[in-house]
């Protein structure tokens, strides 16, 4: 019984609220201030041993993302002495993947798994990363814990893909690109099999990982009209090649501004 109110205490304590943030508001201002101050001390600065940099910034960005997530989870799934999973905010979705791709990367050798990996990161996962920078309404709640950890993770993979692609982790060539973008492809196929497993054999509740869920409609702009309007597998279709050009344009201004560096 002394266990159990203390649990609920220090989760009341996690759910302390604020106003909610808005977009260009001072939250978000001042999140992406830091956000850049760390990308820049990172990028200029200087490394005795590469390797263990990368490392260190993959670790620190994948083990604080991940404990601001299972805080998320526990507060948003527990309520008045009761845990009900809260299955639409299962943290499986092309934002969430830099901390378990991160993670992974950490611990495995050079290779061509771990250049995908990072690939993916780079290329892809930034996407998310970048609309939470310009607009990141939809992710702001009252919750002063998950507002945190939404600038945590998404200006936190912002950063780390930035790193990966001027530090050279990542090659700025086509090869990289279908490297992650097969990443991509092989975590939208899990995401997929999950959206389908948990609906007809766990819970109707809403699951809809990667928002790409043949059950519900997608919850991200555009792509929840498209949905509406046409077969499911052409909007399966429509998504992978969106996000592919997605990557693509990444790609190509990550090119750009190489080219003007070496000309320097």
């Amino acid at each position: 019984m002394i266990v159990m109110n203390v649990v609920e205490k220090i989760i009341e304590f996690l759910k302390f609220e604020i106003e909610r943030p808005s977009s260009y508001g001072l939250f978000h201002i001042i999140s992406v201030l830091l956000c850049l101050s760390v990308l820049i001390f990172l990028c200029i600065k200087k490394e005795k041993n590469h390797d263990k940099s990368l490392k260190r910034v993959l670790l620190i960005y994948g083990f604080s993302s991940l404990i601001l997530e299972i805080l998320k989870q526990i507060i948003w799934s527990y309520s008045d002495g009761v845990f009900s999973y809260s299955w639409y905010s299962a943290p499986f979705q092309l934002c969430t993947m830099p901390i378990y791709i991160s993670l992974i990367a950490a611990f495995i050798k050079k290779g061509k798994v771990k250049d995908s990996l990072l690939s993916f990161m780079a290329f892809f996962t930034i996407l998310g990363s970048i609309a939470t920078i310009f607009y990141p309404e939809s992710c702001f709640v009252r919750t002063l814990l998950v507002d945190i950890h939404t600038m945590v993770l998404h200006l936190g993979s912002f950063v780390v893909s930035v790193y990966l692609l001027v530090k050279g982790d990542v090659r700025i060539n086509y090869r990289s690109l279908l490297r992650g973008f097969v990443v991509f492809l092989v975590c939208a196929s899990i995401a997929l099999s999950l959206d389908i497993i948990v609906y007809n054999f766990i819970t109707t509740d809403t699951f809809n990982m990667f928002y790409i869920s043949p059950y519900f409609t997608s919850s991200l702009p555009v792509f929840d009209f498209v949905q509406e309007h046409i077969p499911y597998i052409l909007f399966l279709l429509f998504y992978i090649t969106m996000i592919f050009i997605g990557g693509n344009f990444i790609y190509l201004v990550s090119l750009i501004i190489k080219k003007i560096r070496s000309n320097k």
